[in-house]
């Protein structure tokens, strides 16, 4: 009997090289197909392409073993990878001189991959290579620097950089410098950027960007040019307005997963006990906070710390905490149900529920 269920199982990881072998020879394909695509000028996706190869799957895998539902959503991940590594192809070039200040760092490396794509002269300024002087024939400075230093690195650039060089920043929070952004874009090409993704993407495929406008539209314009890729979501706002929306969408997202697994902590119960009876909901809320919990603690305490927005966040979020301890306490369900509907209705308001990638 076990040398039976051996030889099964050995049979299944054969099976298992050939599928894997068989997946990136369709990646392999799937790229050739990008550059056709680029070649011939025709769109990243086709809707009506990818409706067929999804109902192929569904057929083949009728009446069999395999679940219609498990053969299509396999199908969906294999178009997805094959859109990733095509939207990654290079479609615009980019003939200038780049600098970037703190390029050694995840985001830095990621620029000058991203950038050296299209074709430009990149050049990294760090502790350890280069010096202030290495911007002065520079088109484009991106300062890539924890946020604390961002202030200073762009005084640098400021006081060496060609009058028509485009500086910008990419930092998560603006308030420590803000008012030298504006004070600097009175003058020349300056606005600030914000990437809302890591630096383990392989494509701007459904990533979104974020450009602040600090007075030159100029530099807005082309900065927006360089990440203006297939797939990409550009978004223009104010700085002010940034880090009001980034107490949100990052300070209080980090804060809310580390109140969640400090809970935990603090419930004297082991994790592995609470673990093992775990809810779907329960699983859910780890997939999302034990990544945060083995994030970088300094940058999210300087994400938390340095955004003027912060305090008030935290005002709203001690005052949601407080609504739904009382309506939970509460023995009339009325308020715990008004809050249940009414934040279904804010959630839900565009007709689609969020899809994060």
């Amino acid at each position: 009997m076990k040398k039976d269920l051996e030889h099964l199982r050995k049979e299944i990881e054969a099976i298992d090289s050939e599928i894997i072998e068989l997946m990136i020879r369709r990646n392999d394909i799937a790229k050739e197909v990008g550059i056709l695509k680029n070649e011939l000028g025709l769109p990243l996706r086709n809707t009506d392409v990818e409706k067929k190869v999804i109902e192929r799957y569904r057929e083949m895998s009728e009446n069999s073993s395999l679940p219609q539902d498990v053969s299509e959503s396999v199908c969906r991940l294999l178009i997805e990878s094959s859109v990733e590594l095509q939207s990654a192809i290079p479609k615009k070039r980019c003939g200038k001189k780049i600098t970037i200040v703190g390029g050694t760092g995840g985001m830095g490396r990621w620029l000058q991959r991203y950038l050296t794509g299209m074709g430009a002269d990149v050049n990294i300024v760090s502790r350890s290579a280069g010096c202030a002087d290495d911007m002065k024939d520079s088109d484009i400075v991106i300062i890539s620097v924890p946020i604390s230093s961002v202030g200073s690195k762009l005084k640098e650039a400021d006081a060496v950089c060609k009058k028509d060089a485009l500086i910008f920043d990419i930092s998560s929070v603006k308030s420590p410098f803000a008012e030298c952004l504006k004070e600097m874009a009175g003058r020349r090409k300056v606005c600030s950027v914000h990437h809302m993704f890591g630096p383990s993407i392989v494509s701007m495929l459904g990533r979104n960007v974020v450009v602040c406008d600090c007075g030159c539209k100029e530099a807005v314009a082309e900065a927006a040019e360089l990440f203006d890729s297939e797939g990409s979501n550009l978004i223009f706002t104010s700085i002010e307005r940034h880090d009001e929306l980034a107490a949100y969408v990052l300070a209080f997202a980090h804060a809310s997963n580390i109140v969640f697994f400090t809970a935990l902590r603090e419930s004297g119960i082991p994790f592995d006990e609470l673990n093992r009876i775990a809810s779907t909901t329960f699983k859910k809320c780890l997939n999302t906070c034990i990544p945060v919990s083995e994030e970088n603690a300094p940058l999210y305490h300087e994400i938390q710390n340095l955004n003027d927005n912060t305090e008030e966040m935290w005002n709203v979020f001690e005052k949601a905490v407080k609504e739904v301890r009382e309506a939970s306490l509460s023995g009339d369900p009325g308020k715990f149900i008004e809050l249940m509907e009414s934040g279904k209705d804010y959630l839900l308001r565009s007709g689609d529920r969020p899809h994060p990638r």
